[in-house]
């Protein structure tokens, strides 16, 4: 059961200013999601926590990869604005 002062304590990590009302509405929300939860828990049961896999590379070689720089001219002409093989942009403070 989620207390009153759990919900405070929430809003105020979160900064949030929450009134009588929200209070009360959010304290009957939370208790009812973790209710949920834990049904949840009880039907899955803790044998069947997270499935554990084995990592594998899922990416493949180029079979025909570009050389590079065979398009950056190209690319780079169709910069509005550029200088040599590099694309100006404006300056971002």
């Amino acid at each position: 059961m989620i207390t009153r002062e759990d919900v405070e304590k929430l809003a105020t990590l979160s900064r949030l200013k929450l009134s009588e009302d929200e209070i009360a509405r959010f304290q009957g929300e939370m208790s009812s999601i973790l209710a949920y939860v834990d049904k949840l828990k009880a039907v899955t049961g803790p044998e069947s926590g997270p499935v554990m896999s084995v990592n594998r590379n899922v990416l493949r070689e180029d079979a025909n990869p570009n050389e590079s720089g065979v398009y950056t001219r190209r690319l780079v002409d169709l910069a509005p604005d550029h200088q040599g093989d590099h694309v100006k942009v404006k300056k971002i403070l």
